[in-house]
C-alpha cells in the first residue's frame, strides 16, 4: 500500500502543498482532522503503514478518486435454484419466533402453540436480545409515526413501555424514536431520537438528533449524546436505514456520525477517538456514513457519502458513496476502489450496502439499479443482478452465502462463488452457517397455518427439509416475523 503524503516525504512535499491548495479551494471537501493526523491510501492492499511526520494535518477527499477499471462478469436472466427433497424432517426445537398478526405480538417456541403477548393492534418490528429472553418492539399507528417503544420477556412477563411519547416530547414536541439496537449480550438498547421540521425548500433548518441508552429490565434511560441540531435528514428521518451509530461487537464502544465527523464513544458518552473520519454534512439534505466494526475491534469498514450538494429523494439523483477501511493503529483510512461506484437507491426501502460478517465482501447498488458484489480485500467486482432488487442481503455466518427477504415474492439466494438464483420459497433467515428457514412458495394462497421448511445449501443443489413447526399466516417481512436459535441446554 502507498500511504499518500508519507512515501518519499522530501520528494513529494511540493506535490502535497499543491494538493492542500486544491483541496482548500473545493467547497465540498471535508475539513482537516483536528486531533490525530489521518493517513489516506487508495490502494486496497493491507500493509504496515509508515509513521507520519508531525506537521500540518492533511485533509482527505470524500470523492474524486479514480478507481481501477475492472470488467464485471455478465449475468443472464435468473433461474430457480435446483432443489432436492429430504426424506426426514428437520427438528427446530431450539427455534424461538416472534411475529405480528393483526398488529399483535406473538411468541412461539419450536412446534409449541403460539402465545399472544399483546392486543394493541398497533405493534411493529419485534427485535430479540442475543439470549432470546427479551423482545422490544414499536407501538403506533404505523412505523415511524410517533411510536412508543415496549419491551417484554419472551415468556410474556414484564410488559412495559420503556420509551414513551411523553418522554420523547420532553426533547422537543414531535420527537421520534429512531433506530433501535441491542447492546451485544445485554438487555440494554441504544437508540437515536430525531426531530425534523416540515420540509420547506426555502429553509435550511435541519434535524435535531440525540443518542440514548435504555435498560429494558429497569426502564432507566441514560443520555449518551444530547440532542444536537444537524443537517436536514432525507425523508424527514423516517427510514429504518437512516442511522447514525454502530455498536462494537464487545458492546463497549459506539461509532457515532454527527456534524460531519465520526467519533468513537464509550457507553457513558465519553469520546475515546475523536473525528476518526469526516464527511460533508453542510448540504441541503445530510447523508450519514454507514459504519461496520471489524470483529477484532481494530477498525471499521465505512461507507462514506461522496455527494457535495444532495437535496433529498426526488430533488437529487441517487447519492454516491465510497468505501473505506479505517484502522485505529496509525489512524489510517484506506479507500477501497470499487468499479462501478456504489449508489444508495430508494433509501426509504433499501440500505446503502450489505457487508459480510468478516468484512471481506460487499453487495451494493450501482447505476441502472444493478446489483454488484465486491471484494473488499482487492477491489474486484462482479455483476450479480442486472436490475433493481432490495438490500440488505442477509449473510450466512460462514461469509459465503447471502439471501434477501425484502421482496418475499422474489427471494434471492447467492454466494461469493456462484451467481444467485431464486430461492425455493420466502426466505426467513439463517439458522447456521449453511442452513436457512423459509416459507413454501404457496404459503399465502389461503389462511391456513404455514409450515416452516429448512433449506441446506450445497454445491449444486439445495436440500429441502420439512419441519414440524407451523405458524399462523404471517408475512415474512422484518417488521412482522423474526426468530432466534437458542443454545441447547
Amino acid at each position: 500500500m502507498k500511504i499518500l503524503s508519507i512515501k518519499h516525504f522530501v520528494g513529494n512535499i511540493l506535490w502535497l502543498l499543491l494538493l492542500a491548495i486544491l483541496v482548500a479551494c473545493q467547497s465540498h471537501t471535508v475539513n482537516d482532522v483536528p486531533t490525530n493526523t489521518l493517513v489516506v491510501s487508495t490502494i486496497p492492499v493491507a500493509v504496515t503503514p509508515t509513521a507520519l511526520p508531525t506537521f500540518t494535518p492533511m485533509a482527505f477527499p470524500t470523492a474524486g478518486l479514480v478507481p481501477t477499471a475492472i470488467s464485471p462478469t455478465a449475468l443472464s436472466d435468473l433461474s430457480s435454484l435446483a432443489v432436492s427433497t429430504a426424506t426426514e424432517k428437520f427438528p427446530l426445537d431450539n427455534l424461538r419466533m416472534a411475529y405480528i398478526v393483526d398488529g399483535n405480538l406473538y411468541v412461539q417456541n419450536g412446534s409449541n402453540l403460539p402465545k399472544k403477548l399483546s392486543d394493541s393492534g398497533k405493534d411493529w418490528a419485534p427485535i430479540f436480545s442475543d439470549d432470546g429472553e427479551k423482545i422490544i418492539f414499536y407501538r403506533g399507528k404505523y412505523l415511524n409515526y410517533y411510536n412508543s417503544i415496549f419491551s417484554v420477556n419472551a415468556d410474556g412477563s414484564q410488559m412495559q413501555e420503556i420509551i414513551t411519547t411523553s418522554w420523547l416530547d420532553t426533547l422537543g414536541i414531535g420527537t421520534k424514536a429512531g433506530h433501535l439496537a441491542f447492546v451485544p449480550n445485554t438487555h440494554q438498547i441504544i437508540f437515536n431520537t430525531y426531530l425534523c421540521p416540515e420540509y420547506d425548500p426555502s429553509s435550511d433548518t435541519g434535524c435535531t438528533v440525540g443518542l440514548f441508552l435504555v435498560d429494558t429490565d429497569t426502564s432507566r434511560i441514560k443520555e449518551i449524546m444530547p440532542p444536537t441540531l444537524g443537517g436536514r435528514l432525507p425523508i424527514g428521518g423516517d427510514s429504518r436505514w437512516i442511522s447514525n451509530f454502530s455498536i462494537s461487537p464487545d458492546g463497549k464502544l459506539i461509532s457515532v456520525a454527527h456534524e460531519g465527523q465520526i467519533d468513537i464513544l464509550n457507553m457513558d458518552g465519553k469520546v475515546i477517538h475523536q473525528s476518526i473520519m469526516k464527511y460533508l454534512s453542510d448540504m441541503p439534505s445530510e447523508l450519514y456514513p454507514k459504519m461496520y466494526w471489524l470483529s477484532d475491534l481494530s477498525g471499521l469498514i465505512i461507507a462514506l457519502p461522496a455527494e457535495i450538494d444532495y437535496r433529498g429523494p426526488g430533488y437529487s439523483g441517487d447519492p454516491t458513496y465510497t468505501i473505506w477501511r479505517y484502522s485505529f493503529d496509525g489512524n489510517v483510512a484506506t479507500q477501497i476502489s470499487l468499479n462501478p461506484e456504489l449508489l444508495w437507491v430508494h433509501m426509504e426501502s433499501n440500505d446503502v450496502v450489505s457487508i459480510s460478517p468478516n468484512r471481506e465482501w460487499v453487495v451494493y447498488f450501482t447505476k441502472d439499479y444493478q446489483v454488484y458484489k465486491g471484494n473488499l480485500l482487492n477491489g474486484n467486482t462482479d455483476l450479480l443482478l442486472p436490475y433493481g432488487w432490495f438490500l440488505p442481503m442477509q449473510w450466512s455466518s460462514n461469509n459465503i452465502y447471502f439471501a434477501n427477504n425484502a421482496n418475499p415474492a422474489e427471494p434471492i439466494l447467492g454466494s461469493v462463488d456462484t451467481l444467485p438464483g431464486y430461492a425455493p420459497g420466502y426466505f426467513l433467515g439463517w439458522i447456521d452457517a449453511k442452513r436457512f428457514i423459509y416459507f413454501p412458495p404457496f404459503a399465502y394462497v389461503n389462511k391456513e397455518d404455514i409450515q416452516i421448511f429448512v433449506g441446506e445449501t450445497g454445491k449444486d443443489t439445495i436440500l429441502s427439509y420439512e419441519s414440524n413447526v407451523f405458524v399462523p399466516n404471517v408475512s415474512s417481512y422484518y417488521y412482522t416475523f423474526v426468530f432466534i436459535t437458542l443454545e441447547s441446554k
